[in-house]
């Protein structure tokens, strides 16, 4: 009564916000059962790891879930406490009675016993791997907790037919429960292999294909495999991203039996993942239609063709370009290994994450994302393996990945590296900057903010830091597009910003910003920034002031003084490098060209809006052989507005040259699929340029 009254109160004080406390870190436990020491609960050293020690523990009480799942447990001496394991899947999966039941026995390896935040006494388990359940019939029970004489236990095949009626109810963690227990106690292989079958369509269900494979793989007949075998495996495969062996099985299957129907729609979603991933060409308006469900997860293929992971010298591991490329071009579609949505419209979506040992904390789905990494990586060696290759600092790998059949995942390795490599992403790029450029173009300076939804992606963690950068990120729900922001040779090491770069920023601001991934950044941008003194930033600061008075829409805009402040600040910049990106001039340019435009100037608009896009790095052509003329030589660094530009550039040339209509179409559509990822929705967001 009390653990389930102290639940409601948290909960009802924090409102739908679930709140995570991460301790400091401690390595999980890597040796086996058979090695560990017996210790009791009453011979137990408050907070501290009882490293080379087990206990016993038989569940008293019902079990609660707050951020743990939580039991009041006794050891063989009848000592009780507060049992609290974390990182469990979340209820809407694995309920908290399917984690613990009243009278399971557990062996806790290596007992963290410490106080919990309200005074009380608990063993803590934040490693999945340090507690193991044992089935009914283990001998490791001891004999005072044996739940059934033999000649009382139920048979394998009484037991699958409770699991096939938890299926009917869609329970599939109690199903996985009951087809586990099944397949312990199987007397013939044909028992094992029929509740193998059914587990293998549980495990999918849960989210858990790699063990739904295993368990495919391992119900075949002597005579070959079954139907219901070869499409459970071809699904496992597809949800594993192994498109190519899952067309393998499915095109086995509707060989060896004729009657199937379910393989056929699988094979035409199949072949639409091998076109993806080998061609890079996506049907984009079908990804948005995706990302509308809650949580946007995408039915999509990784695309990477054009980049390849190397080593890059003094920064680990980078993404480099295998061929050359031209701006705009898709250089990596890849789908998230992990994707925790967060929305204001959804609080039972968003969680407090805070961290003990850096006192830092983290509002939004980084804490459901460190759950569902720790659960992906325990039911599945491929991605431990594949996420411990990711750049971790100097925190440890565990000297093993198995032991007692459970996989050993360092619970705070997963945080570490989750914190390094992880991205915030809106739920679309296409709308976050829709929102942030809202209003007339060019006349607001905007800046990309925060998000709350979170998501890792392997090879685009790859990816190291430039401010400027010479590639952009954009996210579809849970697909993150890459594409190049310029011309770049085959061999080019690829670089985005960690950060958005912001106005009048100091060196020293940056550098702080950036302390948190270990490096310094020593990017064009940053010298400029180096080389800046205080006093030219102060100036420039008091410069950007004056123009907010005199620059303000068409109505309240003084062209001459706006001119006049324009020049002045471009001398508060390094001399001596005229391409280098000023990057609070761009903004006012743009927003006086579209003054200009509106004034009937079509000309002096032009200019305007070339010398904006010049302040940015881009290198800009605008006459050839004494005519007008609109070419892009160099692309500068992208920001949210630079499609704007282009319309206004493109509205221009519809007074002076019309035939320079189609560059600078060409050029929006380049720059908008930057932005957002895609160029098929670039007349649905700009009507004029349809």
């Amino acid at each position: 009564m009390k653990l389930r009254m102290a639940s409601s109160k948290q909960k009802s004080s924090l409102g739908a916000m679930a709140m995570s406390q991460l301790p400091p870190p401690y390595a999980p436990c890597v040796r086996p059962i058979s090695e560990l020491e017996k210790i009791a609960i009453s011979d137990m050293k408050l907070e501290t790891h009882h490293r080379g020690k087990r206990t016993a523990l038989r569940v008293l009480t019902p079990p609660d879930r707050m951020t743990a799942v939580m039991a009041i447990v006794e050891d063989e001496q009848g000592t009780a406490l507060l049992l609290q394991l974390y990182y469990q899947p979340d209820e809407s999966v694995v309920p908290a009675e399917e984690i613990m039941q009243l009278g399971d026995v557990f062996i806790l390896k290596e007992p963290f016993f410490k106080t919990a935040t309200d005074g009380s006494y608990t063993l803590r388990v934040d490693h999945l791997g340090d507690i193991v359940r044992l089935a009914n019939s283990d001998d490791r029970i001891p004999s005072q907790w044996s739940k059934q004489p033999p000649n009382l236990r139920q048979s394998s095949i009484d037991i699958r037919v409770q699991g096939n009626e938890a299926v009917q109810k869609k329970k599939w963690a109690e199903a996985h429960r009951l087809y586990t227990s099944a397949i312990q106690i199987a007397e013939t292989p044909e028992d094992e292999q029929l509740a193998r079958l059914n587990r293998s369509l549980a495990n999918m269900r849960l989210g858990r294909p790699a063990e739904a494979l295993s368990d495919a793989r391992r119900c075949d007949n002597p005579s070959g495999p079954s139907e219901k075998g070869l499409f459970r495996e071809a699904r496992a495969l597809y949800e594993l991203g192994y498109f190519d062996q899952s067309l393998e099985r499915l095109e086995s299957l509707t060989a060896s039996y004729l009657e199937n129907t379910a393989a056929k729609p699988e094979i035409q979603r199949v072949k639409a993942r091998l076109r993806e991933q080998h061609t890079g060409f996506y049907s984009f308006r079908k990804m948005y239609r995706q990302a509308r469900e809650m949580p946007p997860l995408i039915d999509c293929a990784t695309f990477s063709a054009p980049v390849e992971v190397r080593a890059s010298p003094g920064r680990g591991n980078g993404l480099f370009t295998v061929i050359p490329v031209s701006a705009g071009q898709l250089l990596l579609c890849e789908k998230a290994f992990g994707y925790a949505f967060a929305g204001e419209g959804h609080p039972e979506t968003m969680s407090l994450l805070l961290n003990v040992a850096t006192k830092k904390g983290v509002i939004g789905g980084q804490a459901r994302l460190l759950t569902q990494l720790i659960q992906k990586m325990y039911h599945d060696p491929w991605a431990q393996k594949s996420y411990h290759e990711l750049h971790h600092g100097g925190h440890g790998v565990p000297s093993v990945s198995e032991v007692d059949g459970h996989s050993v995942i360092d619970s705070f390795l997963v945080a570490q590296i989750q914190s390094i490599n992880a991205f915030g992403a809106p739920k679309t790029s296409r709308d976050s900057i829709s929102q942030r450029t809202a209003g007339e173009g060019g006349q607001k300076t905007v800046q990309e903010g925060k998000f709350a939804t979170t998501g890792l992606w392997l090879l685009t963690s790859r990816i190291n830091h430039s401010c400027v950068g010479n590639c952009r990120r954009s996210f579809i729900g849970d697909m993150q597009i890459i594409r190049a922001a310029r011309d770049l040779e085959a061999g080019t090491e690829l670089l985005f910003g960690y950060r958005a770069p912001q106005h009048l920023e100091s060196y020293a601001d940056v550098q702080r910003d950036l302390s948190s991934w270990g490096f310094r950044c020593n990017c064009e941008l940053c010298i400029s920034r180096k080389e800046t003194t205080e006093e030219a930033l102060a100036h420039r600061k008091a410069l950007t002031k004056q123009l907010s008075k005199v620059l303000n829409g068409h109505q309240g805009t003084n062209v001459p003084a706006v001119r006049r402040i324009l020049l002045q600040m471009e001398k508060t910049y390094p001399p001596g490098v005229p391409e280098a990106i000023r990057l609070e001039l761009w903004d006012p340019y743009f927003a006086l060209g579209a003054v200009l435009l509106s004034e009937g100037k079509p000309a002096e608009c032009i200019r305007m809006i070339v010398r904006g896009m010049e302040t940015l790095g881009f290198a800009i052509t605008t006459t050839a052989g004494g005519k007008m003329a609109l070419e892009v030589t160099r692309w500068g660094y992208m920001t949210d507005m630079m499609p704007w530009a282009f319309l206004h550039l493109f509205r221009a040339y519809e007074r002076l040259a019309p035939e320079l209509c189609v560059a600078a179409k060409k050029y929006a559509g380049i720059a908008y699929s930057i932005l957002v990822g895609e160029e098929e929705t670039l007349g649905d967001e700009f009507p004029q340029l349809a």
